[in-house]
């Protein structure tokens, strides 16, 4: 009993401990990449089945959970080390900008009913945050044929951040997954 849930114990880790590298990025294309020994890779191979292989040829039918770690993580591709500032920069931009486009987009359709008092409470909501962008953009961006589309600018400029800073190939994401 003991030597099968050793055997399911070193399956599982095996294969939550090797991670994808379809996506991973490669360091040195077209060339064999070798993984440096350490102090029980010769027990265990590079890959999950080499895990397998270990515990159900061993006599003891006991598995070294550090060397098995220690392995997967040695046979991937080394996760890279980003600042400290990218991670809480990305989780305080991504809302920011997310709430701003929402905003904005939601004062484009407000422009529409002219006659709504924006002192209101549910309008006021969404005029009070976006009001000081709008001032900032007035004087410079004329109104085309009578409809003020500064909002529609912001829209623009918080979309096209929210992309370059945390969309997919952002920079920020790219930082954090790379440390590019």
């Amino acid at each position: 009993m003991n030597k099968v849930v050793s055997f399911l114990v070193a399956i599982v880790a095996a294969f939550v401990a090797t991670p994808c590298m379809g996506f991973a990025p490669m360091h040195n294309a077209g060339r064999l990449m070798s993984v440096q020994p350490t102090h029980n890779n010769h027990v265990l191979g590079a890959s999950p089945f080499d895990a397998m292989d270990f515990v159900t040829n061993s006599g003891a039918g006991a598995v070294d959970f550090d060397a098995l770690i220690v392995n997967a993580a040695s046979s991937s591709v080394l996760l890279s080390e980003t600042e400290a500032w990218v991670q809480p920069l990305s989780l305080v931009l991504g809302p920011f900008l997310n709430f701003f486009s929402f905003a904005m987009l939601c004062r484009i359709v407000l422009s529409w009913y002219p006659t709504a008092n924006i002192n209101e409470l549910p309008f006021n909501l969404i005029v009070w945050p976006t009001e000081p962008f709008l001032r900032l953009l007035r004087g410079s961006v004329p109104p085309a044929f009578g409809v003020d589309i500064t909002p529609v600018v912001w829209l623009g400029l918080f979309s096209f951040m929210n992309e370059i800073f945390l969309g997919q190939q952002g920079l920020l994401t790219m930082k954090m997954k790379y440390g590019i």
